[in-house]
């Protein structure tokens, strides 16, 4: 009889306990002003740094923004918001319009992704500039 009495005085008062929780509101949220991304118009840009009308920008997980600090890649490379690329081996060089570095810290300039972009067109062509010729086996 005694256990049945202190399990209703426990039952009441956890009864008790959950109906008078209090009812706040949360405060009203603040309307904030989104950052201005940097929108590059055409195909979308690989994971990287690229140095496009004079700003150094920043390209991770397909979003875009301009480099503002000095920033350390995986193998030791530092590149500066002004364009300067500090090599792991301490060779320092300037970004110049277009030129590209990986986030694994490779530069890839301007003048040779156009080399590369003119044999890949020349390829896609059919390689009009040699024709091989075919020899017969006996």
């Amino acid at each position: 009889m005694k256990q049945y009495s202190i399990l209703a005085v426990a039952a009441v008062l956890c009864a008790t306990s959950l109906s008078t929780q209090a009812q706040t509101s949360m405060p009203a949220r603040r309307a904030v002003q989104p950052k201005q991304k940097v929108v590059i118009k055409g195909a979308t840009m690989k994971d990287g740094f690229l140095m496009k009308d004079g700003k150094v920008l920043m390209t991770r997980d397909a979003h875009t923004d301009a480099l503002t600090s000095e920033t350390t890649l995986v193998n030791g490379t530092k590149i500066g918001a002004d364009g300067t690329v500090t090599m792991a081996d301490g060779t320092t060089s300037t970004l110049k319009e277009g030129d590209y570095v990986s986030l694994t810290g490779r530069l890839t300039s301007a003048s040779y992704k156009a080399q590369q972009d003119s044999l890949v067109q020349a390829q896609m062509a059919g390689g009009k500039g040699k024709v091989k010729s075919k020899k017969k086996v006996k």
